[in-house]
């Protein structure tokens, strides 16, 4: 993998976010490109609701590291908090830190994804090119590609802990 060109995390939604903390933790350049103007733009369209999952399955362990080392006081783990709760509790603070905030760009709504100078279907060694990501204001992020399993850290983050949670 080419470590000069970002990862492309899309979205600063808690698995964005999450990914984001992953990808700092490891030393590892990335862009996070949220649509909204803010962070959890999507979550704040249904901030009243009360979640199903406690705290302990909606916060992921690098972010919380990262955030903890900030002086950040996680909720209580048990607790069902609200969308508005997420955001303001742990998204808000986590989009803010200052080894997250820079990478992160609002209202950079993507509007495709391909491979830098590549056929779609026919080029040898496509699967090593970088990735280009197309925005819908014309610019573009050309980003690392080849790692396939950056692209999914929180969702696996996440089932790991699920799956431990389970009782036997």
């Amino acid at each position: 993998m080419n470590t000069a060109l970002p990862v492309a995390v899309i979205g600063a939604g808690p698995v964005g976010l999450a990914a984001a903390a992953h990808l700092n933790e490891r030393g590892l350049p990335f862009a996070v490109l949220e649509a909204g103007p803010v962070a959890g733009s999507s979550v704040r369209q249904w901030g009243h609701v009360r979640m199903f999952s406690p705290w302990r399955y909606n916060t992921d362990a690098a972010a919380v590291r990262l955030l903890r080392a900030s002086g950040w006081t996680p909720p209580d783990p048990e607790t069902l908090p609200t969308g508005h709760d997420l955001v303001s509790a742990y998204l808000e603070p986590l989009a803010g830190h200052p080894s997250i905030a820079p990478h992160v760009r609002y209202g950079a709504r993507v509007s495709a994804i391909s491979r830098v100078h590549v056929d779609r279907l026919r080029t040898a060694g496509r699967e090593n090119a970088p990735f280009v990501v197309r925005l819908e204001d014309d610019s573009e992020i050309h980003g690392a590609g080849g790692d396939r399993r950056l692209r999914h850290l929180g969702h696996t983050e996440r089932a790991r802990r699920q799956r431990a949670a389970r009782p036997r």
